[in-house]
């Protein structure tokens, strides 16, 4: 099975049961660890550095998802497979979810940059820009199946 139909047919088995709407985000990040680790070559000694620098990195990453989430329901914004009907909601709204939108970007982007600063420090480069190649290319794959399991998640 082509890997771009396996995380197809994983996601969906996520999508499909009670575990992936309970914990959206954190089952994401566990799906995103899984391929980089079964598509990622990486030598004896860089395995744990990098684990080390990349499973943090993904915790950060899905709780600044799940705040934003949070800040969103706590201000009645719903939405559906990532979108938003903004004609229903209020100004006060549009502006949260516009203010969180900018926030969570800002967020992520430090987040993106601890990580490329620490991963460059234990990674040759080639493994490196292998990593965001692999890591753009499961982004690619899950995009529309997973929209809206983590608030605004990359584009």
């Amino acid at each position: 099975m082509p890997p771009k139909h396996f995380i197809s047919f994983i996601l969906f088995i996520f999508l499909s049961s009670s575990v992936f709407a309970q914990d959206d985000c954190q089952s994401i990040m566990l799906i995103k660890r899984n391929f980089i680790e079964r598509n990622l070559t990486l030598s004896e000694t860089e395995q744990k550095p990098f684990w080390d620098v990349y499973n943090p990195y993904l915790k950060e990453e899905s709780e600044i998802f799940e705040a934003s989430k949070a800040l969103l329901l706590k201000n009645n914004i719903e939405r559906n497979k990532g979108r938003v009907d903004y004609l229903k909601l209020t100004d006060k709204q549009l502006y949260v979810l516009m203010e969180d939108r900018i926030n969570t970007k800002e967020q992520l982007l430090k987040l993106e940059k601890k990580l490329y600063d620490q991963l460059k420090k234990i990674l040759p480069a080639k493994t490196l820009y292998n990593f965001y190649q692999i890591e753009a290319r499961f982004k690619a794959d899950i995009k529309e199946e997973a929209k809206g399991a983590c608030t605004h998640e990359k584009k």
